[in-house]
């Protein structure tokens, strides 16, 4: 094992030295074409924003921002690559268990303070600080130590191999001359979370809720660019307000158009805008309370599964534009497990079946119960998301038609987040998971990574799903640097929350996104348009 680790451990390290002297692979200009410095670019919002502190970060529309004006030690390419960013190399022991970071020399902090190794380090040390009020201290238990030799070396000691290391670095390191202020407890109190300083391409300059965030150029970027001068972040009340927006010139990009309006908006945009159709490296869900009284029983989770007609809704809604999820890996990822999961395929027969095993019989109103308790669930979700509220009145229809009173409750998004997802108070909600490139979802699903013993959720599992052999699975997953094994692992892994269903499993999204002509420069990655430091506005 140790031999075969070894011998992996130098084809990453490689790969790693190739990536590091190459970068990011950006597309070139056309030639003839000049990047011209100046201009703005407009993006919407149907959410406010959280916080602006990457390592307590939980919220897409948080993370928009923060991505813009904080780096990692690396990022991901085009191609779902890690590539370098403030690390400009690394290597590390033939064991795996060392890890040298050197970093980039000519950072600034927006402040003009110098970025040295002690903000890598506090960065780390604070994730890993029991104090620490954030959800990504599973992802770094795994490092033993951060030092640091000099201003420009970071050293990570890992107490194992761990496989998705790189790819929990991509996380925005924060300035230790801000933040040491205040303790790791109370680091949410510290003003930089709503006035953020970082390294990025771009300098946080206001936020007006409900109305726009403006950010600017920063003239000390370490890498090329930025061309474009300012950043803006308009708030609409939900997709199709947004939609209008975009067809009236007010945004210049959508991330994803409404499937009924695709057409429409291809052909009447098709002089002005990009269309690409990016997979969602995610998916949509409902999330099932493990503890509730209800959804504890497997019988009843699988029964909501059969008993969901989730390819009516990716017809229907998505207009196909979408494709049925029966696990929590996307088709696109290397560990996807196929065939080897159960479909789940609509059968309200087996459903209801499943229901009257589990004890729960229809009453004289039509509603199930059991014990005297009716079979009433609450979905919780966010306000703004037309696609998302159309899935859910198929799903309502469908769970009354086995005897479940479902109901669905629209709460403003950081409100929804702070009083119920991020301390994990609700019986289900639905929402949809962004991924990262590597398959780990120890973050997601594992015993460690859901609510411990002072009420305080600690990863992504709010629903407070258990399970000892996938718990083992997902620590194997961490450690094992050989890909073909790792993969089955993942298969493993998948087949059973596959069977258990701690979620109702929906669909990704594969809608097309549109991006004004007039933004050039734009590298089309899997995820989306990467690089925006590097786009340059033609007027």
């Amino acid at each position: 094992m140790r031999k075969s680790l070894a011998v992996i451990m130098v084809s990453l390290l490689a790969l790693s030295l190739i990536l590091g002297a190459c970068g990011p692979n950006a597309e070139d200009p056309k030639a003839g074409e000049k990047k011209t410095v100046g201009g703005q670019i407009v993006f919407g919002l149907t959410g406010n924003p959280v916080t602006f502190n990457p390592i307590l970060q939980t919220d897409s529309p948080s993370g928009q921002i923060n991505s813009r004006v904080f780096s990692g030690l690396v990022r991901v390419n085009e191609t779902m690559e890690l590539v370098p960013d403030l690390a400009e190399s690394w290597e590390f022991s033939p064991d795996g268990l060392t890890w040298t970071f050197k970093l980039r020399e000519d950072v600034v902090w927006h402040d003009g303070t110098p970025f040295t190794a002690a903000d890598v380090k506090y960065t780390y040390d604070a994730i890993k600080h029991p104090d620490y009020t954030g959800i990504r201290a599973t992802d770094f238990e795994p490092i033993k130590s951060v030092e640091t030799e000099g201003d420009y070396k970071v050293v990570l000691n890992l107490e194992n191999p761990y496989a998705p290391l790189l790819s929990k670095l991509t996380i925005g390191i924060i300035p230790k001359h801000i933040f040491e202020t205040t303790s790791i407890k109370d680091m949410k109190e510290n003003p930089a979370c709503m006035n953020p300083i970082g390294t990025g391409p771009y300098k946080f300059v206001e936020w007006q809720k409900d109305q726009y965030i403006l950010l600017e150029a920063n003239p000390d970027y370490y890498g090329e660019g930025p061309y474009i001068e300012k950043v803006i972040w308009k708030f609409y009340g939900d997709n199709q307000v947004m939609l209008a927006a975009l067809e009236k010139g007010d945004i210049d990009y959508m991330g994803a158009i409404p499937p009924d309006d695709v057409e429409r908006v291809q052909n009447a945009l098709a002089d002005t805008h990009e269309f690409k159709v990016i997979p969602q490296n995610g998916y949509t869900y409902i999330g099932l309370k493990q503890t509730d009284p209800i959804l504890k029983d497997k019988l009843v989770r699988q029964a909501l599964m059969y008993g969901t007609n989730r390819a009516q809704i990716v017809q229907e809604v998505l207009r196909g534009y979408g494709e049925v999820m029966n696990a929590n890996i996307p088709q696109s990822s290397w560990a996807y497990a196929g065939d080897e999961l159960n479909p789940y395929e609509y059968n309200p027969e087996k459903a209801k079946e499943l229901l009257h095993q589990a004890g729960w019989k229809v009453g004289p109103d039509g509603i199930r119960e059991k014990n005297g308790q009716k079979m009433d669930i609450k979905i919780l979700t966010s306000t703004g998301n037309r696609i998302l509220e159309s899935a859910l009145l198929i799903t309502q229809q469908n769970w009354k038609d086995l005897g479940i009173n479902a109901v669905v409750e629209y709460i403003e998004w950081s409100v929804l987040c702070a009083q119920y997802l991020d301390v994990a108070q609700f019986q289900a909600y639905a929402l949809s998971w962004g991924l990262g490139v590597d398959p780990d979802f120890y973050l997601f699903f594992h015993s460690a990574a859901a609510v411990d013993e002072t009420g305080k959720l600690v990863g992504f599992n709010d629903v407070e799903f258990k399970n000892a052999e996938l718990d083992e699975l997902l620590e194997l997953g961490r450690t094992e640097m050989n890909q073909e094994i790792r993969k089955q692992i993942y298969v493993d892994a998948q087949k059973i929350v596959n069977e258990e269903l701690p979620y109702v499993f929906l669909y990704r999204n594969n809608s097309p996104a549109a991006m004004h002509k007039k933004v050039k420069g734009v590298v089309w990655g899997a995820t989306g348009p990467l690089y925006p430091e590097k786009w340059w506005i033609e007027e």
